[in-house]
């Protein structure tokens, strides 16, 4: 097994792109209005977009939830502002939280694994956003 890096040796050189793992909790809903095709998704990082994408707006509610992603930048190790608004026929709906990225996990082989991947799940009148992981979620 190889020595382990440096904390400031592991972050400088193991940087991770910011995935946003978003599911769809607003098909079937008021959300969804009748006829209306998508909504509209923003995703930013310390103010500044990072990404955006349309949900399509389901006539039902499906189990498991339909998923799509937004890729965003590579992240500096810190902590970092993730701010999600949600654009319906019924108004804006926002939330932020304050993360620490990357996530890290030692891997078995000694190296350190960085990952920024986030999973937001969407609804009529709110959101959640997870905390960090490094690996992207399991697909449904």
């Amino acid at each position: 097994m190889p020595p382990c890096p440096s904390w400031v040796t592991a972050f400088r050189d193991n940087r991770a792109p910011l995935r946003l793992h978003i599911y769809d909790g607003v098909s079937g809903t008021p959300a969804c209005a009748l006829g209306q095709k998508v909504v509209h998704v923003t995703a930013y990082l310390d103010e500044q977009s990072v990404g955006e994408v349309d949900v399509p707006c389901l006539d039902a509610e499906i189990t498991p939830p339909a998923i799509v992603r937004i890729e965003g930048p590579v992240v500096a190790p810190g902590m970092h502002e993730v701010r999600i608004d949600l654009q319906t026929k019924r108004g804006t709906v926002q939330g932020k939280t304050l993360l620490s990225l990357p996530a890290f996990d030692f891997a078995s082989d000694g190296h350190i694994r960085m990952g920024a991947e986030i999973s937001v799940g969407i609804g009529p009148d709110d959101l959640a956003i997870g905390p960090p992981q490094v690996y992207a979620p399991p697909a449904p």
